[in-house]
């Protein structure tokens, strides 16, 4: 039988085939023997420019990359197509990948997005040398040019780093409270096993947004151990997922802002489960987090759903945070003062 490779290269799929060679080219040209990749597909049906789908991008670039690893000396890298036959969300298909995976690490690359040259070999040594639970590498954040070129930003706000050992509960607490490192699950080399504790505790969740948030807040509660390392492993794409700032035409892009209510939905019922888990201090902070980002979905009804939605998206922010809820941060926010045209 097959040992279980070291390390589980996770890709979910969300109609962003057109970046999905360009990731899976900087995945498997790693430097690194001893990984597979894993896609899921949310029941994408996007193509490339080529008019190409999921399934004949990855085995064209599977042939091209298990080419080039051969004449470097690098043995084949595995990978496997998964898809979804219905749109579940994010929090759904990284349960997928995870039950899929069979590495003793995973860490994940969303498909509009790449790893950098010798990624994986940066995290695993330094995962390797002390049984770090969670290893952290450094991300830049930008955009690509026609040619392919990537141009980083001035700042990246998506890849705050600890470079420190934290151990613990302080992993825990340096997160939530102080806001020292990000949430994301991209970036990071993560035990397997915390991924299957973590989602022990998660339901079922149809959700697009915070899903880093939830599935975090799990894994930094098993987590014995975090590193943040020096080593740029990561490139992250700004301004292809969901934002604040686009225009919301569709009450289905606008059900993606609402679903944001699902995670704390799910926190809200473990940590009234749980009371003796957590410290005051960490379920106010969790509080103030739920009212914030519901204070957010509020701002961007008023700010970037077309006017003809309005009154039906604001009925669906009820349905998915609550009546009384939604009218008493509107109460708080005061009247609509878009900082952007509709």
């Amino acid at each position: 039988m097959k040992s279980s490779p070291l390390i589980s290269v996770c890709i979910p799929l969300f109609q962003t085939e057109q970046y999905l060679a360009q990731c899976l080219q900087s995945v498997l040209m790693q430097d690194f023997a001893d990984f597979e990749v894993v896609v899921v597909s949310d029941a994408s049906d996007g193509k490339d420019e080529k008019g190409w789908p999921a399934k004949k991008i990855i085995k064209s670039i599977q042939k091209k990359c298990n080419k080039a690893r051969k004449e470097q000396g690098l043995p084949e890298v595995e990978v496997r197509l998964r898809e979804h036959h219905e749109n579940r969300g994010l929090i759904e298909v990284r349960r997928t990948l995870c039950y899929e995976a069979r590495g003793i690490y995973m860490t994940q690359c969303d498909s509009d997005d790449e790893m950098e040259a010798g990624a994986l070999s940066a995290l695993y040594a330094a995962a390797s040398a002390q049984n770090y639970d969670i290893v952290h590498g450094t991300s830049t954040a930008g955009t690509f040019d026609a040619d392919g070129t990537f141009m980083p930003a001035k700042e990246n706000r998506y890849g705050r780093i600890l470079y420190e050992e934290v151990y613990g509960h302080d992993i825990f607490r340096r997160w939530l409270l102080n806001g020292e490192f990000t949430a994301n699950t991209w970036g990071k080399l993560i035990k397997r096993d915390l991924f299957i504790k973590a989602y022990e505790h998660i339901p079922y969740t149809e959700c697009n947004m915070a899903d880093d948030i939830l599935l975090f807040f799990f894994l930094s509660q098993y987590a014995a151990s975090y590193k943040g390392i020096e080593a740029k492993v990561y490139r992250y794409r700004v301004n292809t997922g969901m934002t604040s700032a686009r225009k919301i035409t569709t009450m289905h892009r606008w059900k993606m802002v609402c679903s944001t209510a699902s995670v704390f939905s799910v926190l809200s019922t473990w940590i009234d489960e749980h009371k003796d888990k957590l410290q005051p201090d960490e379920v106010e902070c969790i509080r103030t987090m739920t009212r914030y980002y519901l204070a957010n979905n509020i701002n961007q009804m008023r700010e970037v759903v077309i006017p003809e939605l309005q009154e039906e998206a604001r009925a669906m922010l009820c349905e998915f945070w609550g009546e009384s809820f939604v009218a008493r941060i509107e109460a708080g926010l005061g009247a609509a003062t878009p900082t952007s045209k509709i």
